[in-house]
């Protein structure tokens, strides 16, 4: 009988089969794993029963959220290497769209302590959880103030809120049942963040969904194994008697205890008993079905990750090629993967407006996140022309993601012009030097006329 390791081996050639093909009286363990993703109860019943093991199969938000925290360990370490970075950026509140010089610090304290118990931080990793999990998350405005400013805000569970929607204006109100209670919600009263779901107008959807097949295969092969191992695993080898006739007791336990302190154990692993007697040995090893499901195991996790954005070389789990390679990988994944999200974040705070000043002015929240520009590229390739005069020093920063500096010098084309003759180190034309600054202060002023214009 082939073990459960070699039967999950063989989902490929069953999938190319067709689940009709399947005989559910002669299937094997592994082939009734397979049959887990098929949508008929009757079969599913029928699987359950003969493995004793539940199979899993999403359902809810609940199954999201569980697949997340306790059953795949790849989609929890992939959630906090995104969060890890997004609690990395600067979150600042400012007056106006590109006013970054004016910082509001009352509204900074609020990005600091959302509520009497959470931090931004602890907000903010929870909310990505709940959006890269089911694809949508919520958070509680309360005690909102005349100016719709709230008091705290507080993150809900998405398993627990229920969307009930409106003819005319979307969302006609929020329900969220938790220990047997339900409270009803205004619109105004939450913000609810969403992911695009292409078949749904008032939820979103997550990573998990689009992928459930990988999920499904991943969580129960580790379900078929722990049962496997729990009913006593796959032992190295076994002894098999060549008689008819009964053993002494006393006998059979001493001989047991000799080969157990000689052949079993950590110590022991791979040695080949030699008894005296009419005995065969059979080994028990790993075949090539087996080999082939732990290489499955590990082409899951790659998937997995992938799946939510995150590159290998980034979660550790292969390393890149080089070193340009492992720091493109950093670039594209904070640029395609982080930047995305936090711009959704950030959108939908300032789309819903809460964030005001005493006068009722309407307050902007803006970030900074680092490690999106590679600056060791662009320095290499444009630093020649800042070098040959043309490009200016306050050009090249702003192509490296830096703010323009106030100064006039780095408004001037410059060149190096090192090579002088002896006889002239030392001297500058006092003329020529108050010329290129009135030239670049003209240019400063077209350039300040051309962004007024543009605007």
């Amino acid at each position: 009988m082939p073990s459960i390791i070699e039967s999950i081996g063989r989902f490929s050639r069953l999938g190319r089969g067709g689940a009709d093909l399947i005989d559910l009286t002669t299937a094997t363990p592994g082939e009734a794993a397979y049959l887990s993703r098929l949508p008929n109860q009757k079969e599913r019943n029928y699987i359950e029963v003969r493995l004793g093991v539940p199979l899993h199969k999403f359902a809810d938000y609940d199954s999201y959220l569980e697949a997340g925290s306790k059953k795949v360990w790849a989609t929890y370490r992939a959630c906090k290497i995104i969060s890890a970075i997004i609690m990395s950026a600067k979150f600042k509140m400012v007056r106006g769209e590109d006013d970054d010089s004016d910082v509001v610090r009352d509204a900074g304290a609020f990005i600091r302590k959302p509520n009497p118990y959470d931090s931004w931080e602890e907000l903010i990793e929870m909310w990505l959880f709940h959006m890269e999990l089911v694809g949508n998350a919520y958070w509680l405005k309360d005690e909102m103030d005349m100016l719709g400013r709230p008091a705290a805000i507080y993150p809900l569970l998405p398993q627990y809120v229920k969307v009930v929607p409106h003819p005319t204006k979307k969302v006609a109100k929020y329900l969220y049942r938790v220990n047997g209670k339900e409270i009803e919600f205004e619109p105004e009263e939450i913000i609810h963040f969403r992911s695009t779901h292409p078949n749904h107008l008032h939820l979103g959807m997550g990573s998990i969904e689009p992928a459930e097949s990988l999920y499904s295969g991943f969580i129960n092969r580790n379900s078929l194994e722990e049962k496997f191992m729990a009913n006593g695993a796959q032992v190295s080898g076994i002894l098999v008697r060549d008689t008819d006739r009964d053993i002494d007791p006393e006998q059979w336990d001493a001989m047991k205890k000799k080969f157990n302190l000689e052949y079993s154990g950590r110590k022991n692993a791979g040695k080949t008993a030699f008894l005296n007697g009419k005995w065969a040995y059979h080994k028990l090893g790993m075949n090539m079905a087996e080999m082939q499901t732990l290489e499955r195991e590990k082409w899951s996790v790659h998937q997995i990750f992938l799946n939510h954005g995150v590159p290998l070389s980034v979660a550790g789990i292969e390393g890149a090629a080089n070193y340009a390679t492992a720091k493109q990988d950093e670039i594209n994944f904070r640029r395609y993967k982080v930047v995305p999200l936090v711009n959704q974040l950030v959108g939908k705070i300032n789309s819903d407006g809460f964030f005001r000043g005493n006068l009722g002015d309407e307050l902007k929240m803006s970030y900074e996140l680092s490690g999106l520009i590679d600056v060791e590229q662009i320095v290499k390739e444009y630093g020649p022309l800042v070098d040959a005069g043309a490009m200016t020093r306050n050009e090249i920063r702003e192509m490296c993601g830096l703010t323009e500096v106030d100064n006039v010098l780095l408004d001037q084309f410059m060149v190096q012009a090192n090579i002088v003759p002896i006889e002239m180190a030392g001297y500058s034309d006092p003329l020529a030097a108050i010329e290129a600054e009135e030239k670049a202060l003209t240019r400063r002023k077209r350039r300040a006329i051309d962004v007024d214009d543009a605007r």
